[in-house]
């Protein structure tokens, strides 16, 4: 038995054993987002906001009938003022806090970011913000937004402003027809069902057609809190489950959302739908069997589970913006996660008992027993949690400011004994500011400023860009030179081809008629046989179709070069499984292999090196601690492996290879964040036009000593 259940049975009062299942259930749901994101696994965190959906659902709707069936209908006035008082103050308190901290940590370019986030989760709009953000492609930042999390917050919020007017509505038949309470808790369950019915189809839908949208839109999202939802239009029926029956279910309920946790990984398509169903089932199980019952197990009513449950809220709010702030900081290691873990828990603590539980009764009396620790022991254990973090903090260890090391030691080109262009004149005195910049120890003044490239830079010129669109755009928008030019050149591949295509553009238009350039290339989408999954469904779906596009245009007009350019990250089909850089090669040779006999020359032009993941120019020099050797990059050993396979294509197919690296790294595979006063990346994998227009003689430079121009 719970301390809580001791201490109202020696009073004389009765446990409430389904509070003390769902608080339980909040733990299990509040822990699964946390450690998940705590140690990197994202999708265990959409498990745990699946299983809020529905603890939310089932909550807000029983005292949505509670009131209706006490007072004739529903109070909007009342409901929607206990609603802020339990949700908005905390949620501010938090928000300005981490603009605050974000102000003290970042650059100012990146805490405006912040306050803009800031200001949509405050009007509980961030997961359409985010959507929005989520489905530009060409927005390859690798920082992520510490109040991002409150995207789950909007939707259910959002929910709240429907479906009291729907229960009113109900209200109102079951009034004006003398019906009973039992009639308006079957309506509102048969609209819910619609409801679930018709949303879970649209998720489905949606998460095929377009998976961020569909993880974000609360069409998409609506069916998990209808579930809980319809829970609480069954309260009746569940009551009579048999007792026996009643942890059994409880524990399958928690089953579920333990193989829930194994099953969704990032490979597996089809979330929120139908993935989620089996967290969304499994806390289902969990309510149901809590409802009108004694028996339970002990994992949930534990006092434990039952605190952790009960400052949920909190500790959902503030886990997500100490681990991002403290990732920034300092890198991963166990003094992060001690830190990480003990100032959530302390802040967690605080923002209960300070502000969350004490606002939340404004205007009502506050229950005499509420299970909580005084306030004294709470205020003492944040305090504790607050020294053991900043503690671990100073014991982190000191990585800043170090080169990573180079990832090969001499030019992929001899390497793989293919021989590559000469560096003329201007590619060595390129390669020297290079080398001057990995030497600086203080940034520069930048033109652009580094701000203004990381936030604002398309990666091609507009006119350029759009050609890179899902539909292939009349031929003359994407063609720059003479008609009549004895050098006609088609440029095909990804995004990384449309980043090529700015300067390549200016060559021709600059070449007095003798050069001219039409563009073929796709964002998102890899010139190859195999379909190569991309973040975007409009793209895997356009990317066929732009391809045989491609290939026609070439059969068709029989141009002197082909210059093919992709990405070189890691490819992923979309079936889902992944591609070797050996698979990766024979399907660029077949494709390439569709119109070989067409064209006089084939140019493979290699993607410029990419940091990793996480380690991008937005990344790096987002801390207002950051100096130049914070971003300094190596070259992939998944690079050169890339590159070798391109060579190995261009030597098959009597092509050409180009190494683009000397444009970006020296000779060692060390990448500086600008050369001269030119910031070079605007992202992880992409050049700055402004860096593109600085390189532009050296490539005209390198494409002539390799016979193309």
């Amino acid at each position: 038995m719970t301390a809580v259940a001791v201490q109202r049975k020696r009073r004389g009062q009765k446990t409430d054993h389904m509070r003390l299942d769902i608080q339980g259930l909040r733990m299990v749901a509040v822990l699964t987002v946390f450690a998940f994101h705590l140690t990197g696994w994202p999708k265990g965190g959409f498990v745990g906001v699946d299983v809020f959906f529905v603890i939310s659902g089932f909550l807000i709707t029983g005292n949505l009938l509670r009131s209706a069936e006490k007072n004739g209908n529903v109070s909007f006035a009342g409901f929607y003022k206990a609603r802020a008082w339990r949700i908005v103050p905390a949620a501010t308190v938090v928000l300005i806090l981490t603009y605050v901290a974000a102000v003290l940590v970042f650059q100012s370019y990146r805490a405006n970011q912040v306050g803009i986030d800031a200001l949509f989760a405050f009007a509980f709009l961030s997961n359409w913000w985010f959507a929005a953000n989520g489905t530009d492609y060409f927005a390859l930042s690798d920082t992520v937004s510490p109040i991002q999390h409150y995207w789950s917050l909007s939707i259910e919020e959002q929910f709240y402003m429907v479906w009291p007017a729907l229960i009113f509505v109900i209200g109102l038949v079951v009034a004006r027809r003398a019906l009973t309470h039992e009639h308006r808790m079957r309506f509102a369950g048969i609209v819910m069902a619609t409801v679930v019915v018709l949303s879970l189809g649209w998720s489905l839908y949606e998460t095929a057609t377009s998976p961020t949208w569909a993880y974000f839109n609360t069409l998409s999202r609506v069916w998990e809190l209808g579930v809980g939802a319809l829970l609480a239009t069954a309260v009746g029926v569940l009551g009579r489950i048999p007792a026996r029956v009643k942890p059994f279910l409880s524990w399958a309920g928690l089953g579920l959302i333990a193989a829930s946790l194994v099953l969704i990984t990032e490979q597996a398509p089809g979330f929120p739908a139908p993935w989620a169903v089996l967290p969304v089932a499994g806390a289902a199980l969990v309510i149901a069997a809590g409802v009108n019952g004694e028996p339970g197990q002990w994992l949930l009513r534990h006092p434990a589970s039952v605190y952790i449950g009960t400052i949920s809220y909190s500790l959902y709010l503030v886990h997500w913006p100490v681990i991002v702030i403290l990732a920034a900081l300092t890198p991963p290691s166990p003094v992060f996660y001690v830190a990480a873990v003990a100032l959530t828990f302390a802040l967690a603590v605080a923002s209960f008992h300070l502000v969350e539980n004490p606002l939340r009764y404004v205007g009502r009396r506050r229950p005499e027993d509420d299970g909580l620790p005084p306030l004294r022991y709470a205020s003492l254990a944040a305090l504790t949690l607050v020294v053991v973090g900043l503690a671990a903090l100073t014991l982190r260890p000191v990585t800043a400011h170090q080169v990573p090391p180079a990832a090969v030691p001499i030019p992929v080109a001899q390497q793989a004994g293919v021989p590559g262009p000469q560096l003329g004149p201007l590619g060595a005195a390129l390669q020297a500011e290079i080398a001057a910049a990995l030497q600086a120890t203080a940034w520069p003044q930048l033109t652009p400023p580094m701000e203004e490239a990381i936030s604002g830079d398309l990666i091609a010129p507009p006119d350029v860009q759009k050609c890179g669109g899902t539909s292939a755009l009349p031929d003359d928008q994407c063609t720059w030179g003479s008609a009549s030019a004895p050098l006609r050149i088609v440029l095909i591949g990804d995004s990384i081809a449309i980043n090529y295509a700015g300067p390549l553009h200016q060559i021709a238009l600059n070449s007095n008629g003798r050069i001219q350039l039409h563009v073929e290339a796709m964002g998102g989408c890899q010139f190859s046989e195999i379909p190569i999954k991309n973040q975007i469904p409009e793209n895997n779906a356009a990317c066929p179709g732009r391809k045989q596009h491609a290939v026609d245009y070439v059969n068709t007009h029989k141009p002197n070069v082909v210059i093919v350019s992709n990405s070189y990250g890691e490819k992923v089909s979309v079936e889902g499984s992944a591609v070797s850089p050996a698979a990766w090669g024979q399907s660029m040779q077949q494709i390439v292999g569709k119109f070989r006999p067409s064209v006089g020359k084939v140019m493979w032009l290699s993607a410029p090196p990419a940091a990793m993941p996480g380690k991008g120019i937005d990344s790096c020099y987002g801390l207002k601690s950051s100096v130049p050797a914070d971003c300094i990059f190596a070259r992939t050993r998944h690079w050169d492996a890339m590159a070798a396979t391109e060579q190995d294509v261009a030597k098959t197919m009597g092509g050409v290879w180009i190494d683009s690296s000397p444009w970006f790294c020296d000779p060692q595979g060390l990448c500086p964040p600008f050369v001269g006063s030119t910031p070079v990346k605007r992202d992880t994998a992409h050049m700055t036009q402004a860096y593109a227009e600085k390189i532009q003689p050296v490539i005209v430079e390198t494409l002539t000593a390799a016979g193309v121009l």
